[in-house]
Order: C-alpha cells, then structure tokens, then sequence
C-alpha cells in the first residue's frame, strides 16, 4: 500500500477510485491547501471485494477526511457499449443479457452518462453502489476506462481513422474512429499478455492496416514495441 499527501485541503475536493477485480486504487490531485493524494489495495484470492473496498475507503476518508465528489472507474470485461440514442429502448439487464453478461443475485447494472454518444453499462455489486450513492455530503459519478481514452483522443491532435487502444492491469480498451473522427467502434477484451493485444487489433484492423493506433494510459511504454512490429503508425496519446 503506497500513500502520499497530508490531510488539510481547503478547496473542493475530487476522489477517483478506480475499481478493478484485483483490487482498487485511491487517487486525489493536488490542490489549494491539499498535496497529491494516491493508494493503492490488492484483494486477495476469495476476498469479498464490497467488505474490503469498504475498509479502504474508511482508512482512507480517516486519514485524509471526506470529500465533495467521488469519481468512480469500474475496469471490467464484462462493460457493454451502447448508444446513448437507443440505451432507453430497453432495461440494462437487458442490454447485458443481449451481450452475453449475466448478472448474479448481489449485482445491478450501473449506466454512465454519455460521452461521444456511447454510454457504458456494467454490472457491479448491489452494495457497492449503494454504499457511495448514499454517502452524505458526497456525490458519486460512474465512469468505464473507455471515456477516459475517448476524451484523451478529443484532447490529442490525431487526425484520420485510428485505433485508441487503452491497456489497464486487467483489460484492454479499443474506440475506432473513422476517417471523419466518427466513433465507429467500442470494446473491451480481457488483457493477459501482449500476444493478446496483438491478437484483438490484428482482427478488427483486418480490413483498415492504415489505420493509426493510439496508445493511451500508464502503460504504453510496455506494448509499443510490439505493435509496432505488426502495424505501420503506432503513437501514445
């Protein structure tokens, strides 16, 4: 477990956790009055994740105190990306279910708000959105890994069809933007290793190998090596 920063922080404040099947982390920026704040918890094997997120969270919220607003980032496989015209036309158990992903007895699905037309479903336990949809004086907003890499290709000066490729420690994030910058395409995969990544790009650029891929994140250091053996444009956004 890694902790940096001091308790004190006189502007509002901004939490991020990011939420995975192996654990989470705490990140909170630096601000008036308030140094850079960072954390970092593995679950272990068979622990139950909703208990143990609670404990992080309450060791931390007692060393640093609570919070204006909770960004939530749920990094799982099991997200579902659907338009954010046609996400009403039927329940998100439904949207789920039509993409192969079943929700047990302890889960709900959380929607996102859209970003770039395309809202992320995914399901989460029922006790774990509770817990910080219900936390007083805080508001809890959801977010999947995807929007984060779609704002950083809005951000970023790439022109022309590309591929936005968002490694995580446990999946691995793909947007398509054709030639007009129009999403075309939305998806996560499981990530193990790099034959993985490889593997996943080498099938939907079947069709378009001039397209650039833009690696987003912590982690493209680790793979831009081997992409580019396989793909013509390879750059980090």
């Amino acid at each position: 477990m890694r902790v940096t920063g001091s308790s004190g922080c006189a502007s509002q404040k901004i939490l991020s956790i990011r939420l995975r099947q192996g654990g989470l982390s705490f990140y909170a920026p630096a601000g008036e009055g308030c140094e850079e704040r960072s954390e970092e918890v593995r679950f272990l094997p068979q622990e139950e994740r909703s208990a143990r997120l609670a404990a992080a969270f309450e060791t931390f919220a007692a060393a640093y105190g609570t919070y204006d607003s909770l960004r939530i980032f749920v990094d799982t496989a099991d997200t579902v990306f659907v338009p954010e015209a046609v996400v009403d036309s039927c329940s998100p158990e439904t949207w789920l279910a039509r993409m192969g992903v079943a929700l047990s007895q302890r889960q709900t699905v959380v929607v996102t708000k859209a970003y770039d037309g395309v809202c992320a479903l995914f399901p989460l336990e029922a006790e774990i959105v509770s817990r910080f949809e219900e936390m007083p004086g805080m508001r809890a907003e959801w977010y999947s890994p995807m929007q984060e890499s779609m704002a950083a290709f809005r951000r970023s000066t790439v022109s022309g069809a590309c591929f936005v490729v968002y490694p995580t420690q446990e999946n691995v994030y793909v947007s398509r933007y054709d030639a007009a910058e129009e999403l075309a395409l939305a998806e996560v995969y499981p990530l193990r290793g790099e034959a993985d990544m490889v593997y996943y790009l080498s099938e939907l650029a079947e069709d378009d190998r001039t397209a650039a891929i833009c690696l987003y994140g912590d982690r493209p250091v680790k793979y831009r090596p081997v992409l580019k053996r396989y793909f013509g444009r390879v750059t980090v956004i």
